[in-house]
């Protein structure tokens, strides 16, 4: 049963391909995966196993069925997407269109091949309200860019409140918050509404009125995507150059189009070029020169033409969110050589740090919980060896560990010590008077003392000029009444002072004060300070590509897509996986497998 044809230009695959991913068991299981990742935002995507059990004891083709139903369940283009961006399903190769006014003869194939299979990562559709409004293109690892006129309220005047409700769907079928608008320009009054206005006769009447918008995401889905680079510099008119347009006409991916500029009467504000795409959708689409660089984005149409606001006229309103729309932190191993120890899947841990060294100011630290209180307890001291690698990197920033190796009996006391030890002279508090023996509750007295050694750390790091990170170890004996008090006391007033973060490794039974964000945009806007949360998992496949790539490249020594895959096999061989993941106890077992395939490619040193 093939593909609909509307697919079948761009994707060329039938249930013979299927059939043949189904028989080979590592491809299946990256196919399982890919269905996985699409469940994620879409209530619809069945499971794999829900796909298979539909054919059990059935004399039905099992390849067909899923064609069938992630047909009629308007996911198929997603998931046959997600195969080849994982090298299960290759590109084809890629030729330019045939074009009677040779627009696309200045494109190089090799480098537009790379191309095509990096904007499955970055195109995306803008939803408001849960209706597809235009295009977006992702340009950093939580920014999106669009046109400001996709998000804006119906009205009369263009300087309105934007609409709360702002989803971005991703090219693989993800749907992602949207947390605040980092930067934005209104289209002018003239061009106001999209259907009635009309395009700009001249400058001054959009001088200062760019339409766009750049949104940032809730969480940043670009961690390990590549997003679209932006002309640089960015450039005023120069001829008639290629360009191509990457939109959602009417809300469908139809592929890129190509065109050429031209230039309009009287006008530099906007440019024109000759694209037949025009349709409701395609608003805030990217359009890409021939060096595959964001040179402005799409907005309408104007004297028979479309329509585009070059980079050039906003790059100065959004390259600075741009800019500070930074990577994590990511590290692959505790040192960056395969020596040490492997970090495996631990990416929630990094945007936390990154998010509370420098995000938004109500996120004062991380909270590392465990999902399987009994058996995962091999993480938790891993992560303090993690948090000192990050802060080693950091000259303005210091790290001390409070442990519960034995009963600790006076809390407030111990941290002044580990203090001290660090370098930090911080005086052990004493009771002061009404809150002393015999003058309140024991809670009471123990909280007073645990927030002033909190007080009293904060003061001694804002002399020495850095952030103090305090890591609370889980505790391995008894955790009674009175260090539970004062630890809850100590992190809620630490949460209030600027030169302290706080990092909790485990207390999943202890009642913490402040917010728990599990995203980024959860710690925008106004509310109380609280704690970034990693939950310590399942581990996938993917999280062993991701490694393997970014230590490969870090080494040095980029291998093929096949014998990474080759080591992803090795590394879950005779591993249990549920629906495609695999527990978290299981992290260091991978880890000590792909550990001993780095070290090898190590020994080989660098390519020359």
């Amino acid at each position: 049963m093939p593909v609909p044809d509307d697919f079948s230009d761009q994707l060329n695959f039938d249930a013979e391909d299927l059939e043949r991913i189904f028989n080979d068991p590592v491809a299946y299981a990256q196919a399982v995966e890919v269905l996985a990742q699409m469940r994620l935002g879409r209530d619809d995507t069945p499971s794999a196993d829900g796909l298979n059990a539909c054919v059990d004891g059935v004399d039905v083709d099992r390849a067909s069925n899923w064609i069938e139903v992630l047909k009629l369940k308007d996911c198929l283009s997603s998931f046959l997407l997600g195969l080849r961006g994982r090298g299960v399903w290759p590109a084809p190769a890629v030729d330019p269109p045939v074009d009677p006014d040779d627009s696309a003869t200045s494109f190089d194939t090799k480098k537009l091949g790379d191309f095509l299979v990096r904007l499955e990562s970055f195109r995306c559709t803008i939803c408001v309200q849960g209706n597809v409004k235009g295009s977006g293109i992702l340009v950093g690892p939580s920014s999106v860019l669009t046109a400001w006129h996709v998000i804006a309220k119906a009205g009369q005047k263009p300087e309105q409140e934007l609409l709360s409700k702002i989803d971005v769907v991703l090219a693989d079928g993800r749907k992602i918050d949207v947390a605040l608008l980092s930067a934005s320009s209104p289209c002018g009054e003239v061009e106001w509404p999209p259907v009635g206005g009309r395009a700009p006769k001249n400058d001054s009447e959009v001088e200062h009125a760019h339409d766009i918008a750049l949104l940032r995401l809730k969480k940043p889905a670009g961690i390990h995507l590549t997003y679209a680079n932006l002309a640089a510099p960015p450039y005023a008119f120069k001829g008639t150059p290629d360009v191509m347009l990457v939109s959602y006409p009417e809300g469908q991916w139809d592929g890129i189009e190509f065109a050429r500029l031209q230039r309009l009467r009287n006008l530099t504000a906007r440019w024109g070029y000759s694209t037949r795409t025009n349709k409701t959708g395609s608003s805030g689409g990217g359009c890409f020169d021939n060096q595959f660089a964001l040179t402005g984005i799409h907005q309408g149409r104007a004297q028979g033409l479309g329509r585009l606001i070059p980079l050039i006229r906003f790059h100065e309103h959004v390259k600075e969110a741009i800019a500070n729309d930074e990577l994590p932190p990511m590290l692959w191993s505790l040192d960056g050589t395969p020596q040490s120890n492997l970090i495996v899947g631990r990416d929630d841990f990094f945007i936390g740090y990154q998010t509370a060294m420098r995000g938004s100011p109500r996120a004062r630290g991380l909270w590392v919980r465990r999902v399987d209180l009994v058996n995962d307890l091999s993480g938790l001291p891993f992560t303090f060896q993690m948090l000192e690698s990050l802060v080693a990197r950091s000259p303005s920033t210091r790290l001390i560990r409070i442990s519960f190796d034995t009963i600790v009996h006076d809390l407030p006391n111990e941290i002044a010590r580990r203090a001290t030890d660090a370098g930090l002279n911080v005086q052990p508090p004493m009771a002061q008077a009404g809150a002393g023996i015999d003058q309140t509750e024991p809670e009471a007295m123990i909280a007073d003392r645990a927030r002033r050694v909190a007080q009293s750390l904060n003061e001694r790091a804002h002399e020495q000029g850095i952030r103090l990170w305090v890591f609370f170890d889980h505790p391995a004996v008894m955790f009674g009444d009175e260090p539970r008090w004062a630890l809850t006391a100590f992190v809620d007033q630490a949460m209030r002072l600027e030169n302290l973060r706080i990092a909790l490794a485990g207390f999943e039974a202890v009642q913490m004060p402040g917010a728990q964000f599990e995203f980024p945009g959860d710690a925008l806007g106004e509310g109380p300070p609280g704690l970034m949360t990693e939950y310590m998992s399942h581990v996938n496949a993917q999280d062993l590509r991701s490694l393997i790539d970014t230590a490969t490249r870090d080494l040095r020594r980029p291998i093929s897509s096949e014998f990474a895959e080759e080591w992803v096999e090795e590394a879950l061989e005779g591993l249990v996986p549920v629906n495609g993941q695999y527990g978290s106890t299981l992290r260091t077992t991978i880890a000590e497998r792909l550990q001993k395939r780095l070290q090898k490619l190590c020994k080989k040193g660098p390519r020359p």
